[in-house]
């Protein structure tokens, strides 16, 4: 179900919000509605297809029983090394087999010179993200916190709908605490403006801006599968894909945090303004924080992270991002895409490092045309490496970046554009979007509607806004919301976010 679909917000959400409150309302033990909002994301989830029911039950069950083996008190270091070895080997063989094993059999293929006949995987939805959130929560039981006795919360910590399809990846240490607690028992008036107007933010976001975007980069990346295009369109194409998956992965973040706040729980802020950032470090510290965390608490940490030198700290680097690449999907250009990005941390941290040792190089970053440059520059190293996060084939990622940069002597006259002037200054409209309004976090600052797990700097914006419960605000909401239901008649269920696919 996509929190765009008719089907969600007319039916769905308030029957699930009103089921809450009335529980709520009559029921004092929390156990009543935590089990009343698992059974009900549980819902949520099977309504794509029942049988993928069985696998996060089963992943649910057999997580949750390894976390009490862990965590038992009396059990020795060895024996909680040897649960959690097992428990990680089941976690990650399940997603190795349904994300992976079509793509190892072709690679194996490749190399041996035969063709094999793909399985009949479908891909379970938001596997990676339930499956990572159950790996952090049995890795920090092993640490020494305390394992979940409550089954049914258990439950809804993995499955609890918002987060469950596309993230963000949650600890437990934060939501445990927020699941049945006393203030979330009654809706108040500031919750309920303020989660429908971040919903309505998102929705807008989500209908009219990130799918507009998808309008212009499809045709054109789909085109550059079978030939080159015309640099401007591959251009228009990047740019415009830079943009749809910005909005479309914002969109989510935003919609995932309104829900959220309606059930008084505060979900952790998974997006902050990453195109507004001045380097790729600080990138990855703004666009998808808590799959940065994880990389960087569970793997990077554990790989030596910087403690054994230089030389190591890069290697660790680009085996995270690698990884990270592959996490996103099983293909050659994922793993392209992880790559890069690591290339573009050693590179950033190499270049950080001579900064500290040039004086005159530490203080020409701190003038204004620097951080204009920088800002410029980290765009377009994103958006070259979006190319082969967006490319289904390594061939359609060359094509349009050879297009984009003139490379090869073949020259394609066929354009896809009708009116270039005006799609780039739509382009600019989206870019402008970006760097001059503040996001989710820092307009509803005041209200803390998410958990801040990363400390960023307040991202810089030309046009200040904050949100208060006003009739203005009212109207605003109004209008985003009936805009969005406006597009989602017109949509239906076409237009699924992308992260849903990972």
């Amino acid at each position: 179900m996509l929190f765009t679909q008719i089907e969600f917000l007319f039916f769905f959400f308030p029957l699930c919000l009103l089921g809450y409150f009335v529980l709520a309302r009559f029921f004092q033990n929390p156990l009543i509605r935590i089990t009343w909002l698992a059974v009900a994301s549980l819902v949520f989830y099977g309504y794509w297809d029942k049988h993928f029911l069985k696998i996060i039950l089963v992943s649910i069950v057999i997580n949750y029983a390894f976390s009490c083996f862990i965590g038992k008190r009396d059990q020795s270091l060895k024996v909680k090394r040897s649960f959690l070895t097992a428990a990680l080997l089941v976690n990650l063989g399940g997603l190795v087999y349904y994300k992976y094993a079509n793509f190892g059999l072709h690679v194996i293929g490749k190399i041996a010179g035969h063709a094999f006949d793909p399985l009949s995987i479908v891909l379970p939805l938001g596997i990676s993200f339930f499956t990572f959130t159950q790996i952090t929560y049995l890795v920090d039981v092993y640490r020494g916190q305390s394992a979940e006795k409550n089954f049914p919360k258990y439950v809804l910590f993995v499955t609890f709908f918002p987060h469950l399809i596309a993230g963000p990846i949650l600890h437990h240490s934060e939501m445990m605490p927020q699941f049945g607690a006393e203030t979330s028992r009654k809706l108040s008036y500031d919750k309920l403006a303020m989660g429908l107007t971040i919903f309505a933010i998102g929705l807008f976001k989500k209908l009219l801006i990130a799918d507009s975007f998808a309008l212009l980069a499809n045709p054109i990346f789909n085109q550059a599968i079978v030939a080159q295009v015309p640099i401007f369109d591959a251009w228009i194409a990047a740019l415009s894909y830079s943009l749809q998956i910005y909005f479309d992965f914002s969109a989510y973040s935003d919609m995932a945090i309104g829900i959220s706040i309606l059930f008084g729980i505060r979900l952790p802020f998974n997006f902050d303004s990453p195109y507004k950032s001045r380097s790729i470090i600080e990138f990855w510290r703004r666009w998808h924080i808590s799959l940065s965390r994880f990389l960087r608490d569970y793997l990077y940490f554990e790989l030596g992270g910087n403690r054994k030198g230089t030389l190591a700290r890069y290697g660790n680097l680009m085996i995270t991002m690698v990884l990270g690449g592959l996490w996103h999907g099983a293909g050659i250009t994922y793993l392209l895409w992880g790559t890069l990005h690591g290339l573009y941390l050693m590179v950033n941290h190499g270049w950080r490092n001579l900064c500290k040792k040039v004086p005159a190089l530490l203080h020409m970053s701190d003038k204004a045309f620097w951080k204009v440059g920088m800002l410029l520059f980290t765009q377009l190293m994103v958006v070259i490496a979006w190319v082969f996060f967006k490319a289904e084939h390594f061939r359609n990622a060359r094509n349009m970046l050879y297009s984009m940069f003139h490379i090869g002597s073949k020259k394609v006259e066929q354009t896809f554009t009708n009116d270039i002037g005006l799609t780039f200054l739509f382009i600019f409209a989206g870019y402008f979007i970006c760097m001059a309004l503040p996001n989710i976090k820092d307009m509803f600052k005041e209200h803390n509607p998410g958990l801040e797990i990363y400390k960023n700097d307040q991202a810089s914006t030309l046009v200040q806004l904050r949100w208060t419960p006003t009739v203005t605000w009212a109207v605003i909401t109004a209008v985003f919301l009936l805009l969005g239901i406006s597009m989602s008649l017109i949509m239906g269920d076409r237009s699924p976010f992308l992260y849903f696919q990972f």
